[in-house]
């Protein structure tokens, strides 16, 4: 017989007994290890048997042995083990855990598994909890009980509830529903038959009855387990089954993905809870009434407001008909961007089924201090959580509207004039507070976020593919000019406007035109962007581009003679919320309300139809198009075939190592420039330019050139022209064009287009 180890756990003394013993021989797991998992589990598993008279299903000598089922208290149970009689039990004296001492005392009795009631002693009549348990026949497959349970999670939600899963380690799946305690549970049990006989009368293949004989290969859908007295395995809980199965909570998308209900064992979950955490995180605050105690009468009149000042004949926004299912939306918000007389957002909160709504003229604010109006309008119905589209001018709100953000949020305090909340959004992750200062003005402020600042830590522009042609599945894409000029990503922030270069430095004071402009109708917003010169006929000239971005001095003289305009394409960010993982499309759409484009501020036009705009760019002689797909998101830095260049003719970003001595009407400035590329710091050949420019240019060029370093030869190749170059610092790019490779790597018919300094 082991010695019996004596450990601590929360401060209490425990003596562990038999930890060598198997207690799943099959898996060769002992005693040792099932207590060690508990102790792993228990800050997950504590907060859902915490309070609840416990059902022990006992195995001393492992599975392989007699297991016995007990209510009863052992008779040497210490006097630290919370225990009470129940009203409905008075032959048995249950415990009633608080804390992982207490789990881990009933892990040393060999309990492998830990059922629970579905109400706490403190509120021993009112369930908090009800369970719809699948039990399949023995002939279907795990699938076929995963496609049953995702139907009744979704009947559960029509009624209003947030059915949360786990994999019961047996043969199906538990859907598990957190009500608020204010119902007995004959009233619950009432409300869960007629709720559930609805749904079996829609698929036959489903049962209530318990008996085999009457289920006659149906899918068992025991509701029994929510009668008082009545318990289920809890969560986390293991089985005392081969393998050492666990009761798991996951995430429902992962159910949908699992192979079967036994796939997670003790060490597997432990695994899964460090990697992911708590999947049933917050089950509490997914609590609501049951459904046949929602007051619609109370809702109804909470939307009378808003119902007289729609017509429905004309506007597709939700009525104000209440159904079953209205309860679900307490406790989730949405904020929508409504592009209405004044752009503005809208906060709506869910409670009472109802959504308690504010329109926020300037949006939340992203940072501490900042304080924001926040005008209190009528309340919306529950659908309006999911509502997008056109309002119909001269109706009332008439314009368009998008959802901005939407997800759970929890109340920390409420008053008449004090409200303060925390969401839980894709990209809104804030706790905030609200004051009524007058009738229905609120100000609105930022309490805390766990968001970083996006304008402390900026965003990388993203790089585009080349390729020939257009794309073969043209529809995915969508097309516009590549302008020929500076990539730029633009910050507004507040009154502030910066401009960064690609490479990251701010250039905002190198065209001041921008700095006052009031081009963007939200507080916060990072746009991608291209700064661009152009001639008479709408063309970019690069030369001018270049010499304002590098102009020292006379600025705003280079203002007037140099005119800049500001081409944007993409919007990234918009006051909290991160665009980059949205499709190009819906990145476009929120983009277009919140500009305005004028002279100086240009939106970058697409079109449908890639051949003609290409063929149209041609025409023009412009640098060529951008195919950008549809549903492409933003890889900022990265390089995305979701853009693509296409060109005219092949080309290719080289730095200039040096340059060849010039002869007969070149003989002052030079005869070509020596190519290379540069990548991890290693210059590849590729050869000479010597054509593209004429005397003007060539002047230029050289005279730039001049102002660099010579240096030794860079490069081990022998080249033509050797005893005639200079070499010198790499620090300026060229774009060539070309028509292939040749077979020793160099550019073949290489053409020189324009030349810039390294940013």
């Amino acid at each position: 017989m082991d010695k019996a180890v004596y450990t601590e756990v929360e401060g209490q003394k425990l003596k562990l007994t038999n930890l060598h013993k198997k207690l799943y021989p099959d898996a060769d797991i002992s005693k040792a290890e099932v207590i060690s998992y508990f102790l792993e589990v228990a800050k997950f598993m504590v907060p859902h048997i915490v309070g609840r008279p416990l059902t022990l299903i006992r195995w001393p000598d492992g599975i392989g042995g007699k297991s016995f089922y007990t209510k009863n208290k052992p008779s040497w149970t210490p006097d630290w083990i919370p225990s009470s009689i129940l009203p409905w039990d008075e032959d048995n004296e249950y415990i009633i855990p608080k804390n992982a001492a207490h789990l881990i005392w009933i892990a040393n009795l060999a309990a492998l598994e830990i059922h629970t009631m579905n109400s706490t002693l403190s509120n021993l009549n009112n369930p908090n909890q009800f369970i719809v348990d699948l039990d399949p026949p023995e002939d279907w497959s795990f699938d076929q009980v995963k496609e049953m349970a995702d139907q009744v999670k979704s009947h559960l939600e029509e009624h209003g509830y947030k059915p949360l899963g786990k994999l019961s380690g047996g043969k199906g799946i538990h859907l598990m529903v957190p009500l608020i305690p204010k119902w007995d549970y004959d009233t619950v049990m009432v409300g869960i038959k007629e709720m559930m006989r609805s749904f079996i009368q829609g698929h036959k293949n489903s049962t209530l009855h318990v008996h085999k004989e009457k289920r006659k290969g149906k899918m068992l859908l025991d509701i029994y387990r929510n009668h008082p007295g009545n318990t289920t395995v809890a969560p986390f809980s293991l089985r005392g089954k081969p393998g050492g199965p666990v009761s798991m909570p996951l995430p429902w998308k992962e159910i949908m993905e699992c192979d079967s209900p036994r796939k997670y064992t003790l060490t597997r979950a432990i695994d899964y809870l460090k990697k992911n955490g708590n999947p049933w995180a917050g089950f509490e605050k997914n609590a609501v009434p049951i459904h046949t105690q929602v007051k619609k009468k109370e809702v109804n009149r909470n939307l009378d407001t808003y119902k007289k000042k729609r017509d429905f004949d004309k506007t597709n926004e939700p009525s104000s008909a209440i159904t079953m299912s209205d309860a679900s939306v307490n406790g989730n918000f949405v904020v929508q961007l409504h592009d209405a007389t004044n752009l503005h957002f809208d906060l709506r909160l869910g409670q009472d089924g109802v959504l308690k709504s504010w329109a926020i003229p300037k949006g939340l604010p992203i940072r501490p201090g900042v304080k924001r109006l926040a005008i209190q309008t009528e309340d919306h119905p529950a659908k309006y959580i999911d509502f997008e589209g056109v309002i119909p001018k001269g109706e009332y709100g008439g314009g368009e509207m998008w959802v901005f953000d939407k997800g759970t949020f929890e109340w920390n305090k409420q008053s008449k004039k004090s409200l303060k909340f925390t969401l839980q959004g894709k990209y809104l992750k804030a706790a905030y507070n609200m004051y009524n200062i007058k009738n229905a003005e609120w100000i609105v402020e930022l309490e805390k976020t766990s968001t970083p600042d996006i304008f402390k830590h900026g965003i990388q522009p993203m790089l585009a593919g080349v390729t020939k042609g257009l794309p073969k599945n043209k529809n995915d894409y969508l097309y516009e000019i590549k302008w020929d000029g500076i990539r730029v990503i633009v910050y507004k922030d507040g009154d502030d406007v910066r401009i960064l270069s690609r490479s990251g430095r701010d250039i905002s004071d190198k065209f001041p035109e921008f700095a006052a402009l009031k081009f963007c109708k939200v507080q916060h917003a990072i746009f991608d962007a291209e700064l661009v010169c152009l001639d008479e006929r709408g063309r970019p000239i690069f030369a001018d581009i270049i010499s304002r971005m590098h102009r020292v001095g006379k600025v705003q003289a280079a203002v007037k003679t140099k005119p800049v305009y500001m081409y944007i394409f993409d919007c990234l960010y918009i006051d909290g919320m991160k665009m980059t993982t949205l499709p190009f499309v819906k990145r476009r759409a929120l983009m277009i309300p919140i500009l305005k484009f004028g002279n100086l501020v240009r939106e970058s036009d697409l079109f449908e139809d890639g051949q003609q705009i290409y063929e149209a760019a041609k025409a023009m002689q412009l640098e060529g198009i951008m195919a950008k797909k549809k549903d492409g998101i933003y890889d900022p830095g990265g390089r995305s075939d979701t853009w693509k260049k296409i060109k005219y003719r092949q080309a290719m970003d080289c730095c200039i190592i040096g340059y060849t001595k010039g002869q007969g009407d070149r003989a002052s400035l030079f005869g070509a420039l020596h190519l290379a590329t540069i990548e991890d710091k290693k210059l590849t050949y590729m050869g000479k330019v010597g054509t593209g420019f004429d005397h003007t240019k060539m002047r230029n060029i050289l005279d730039q050139l001049l102002t660099l370093a010579e240096i030794s030869k860079p490069i081990p190749d022998t080249v033509e022209e050797e005893s005639k170059s200079t070499w010198i610092e790499p620090k300026y790019y060229c774009e060539i064009q070309y028509a292939s490779l040749t077979n020793n790597g160099t550019l073949r018919e290489p053409v020189f287009l324009k030349m810039w300094l390294k940013d």
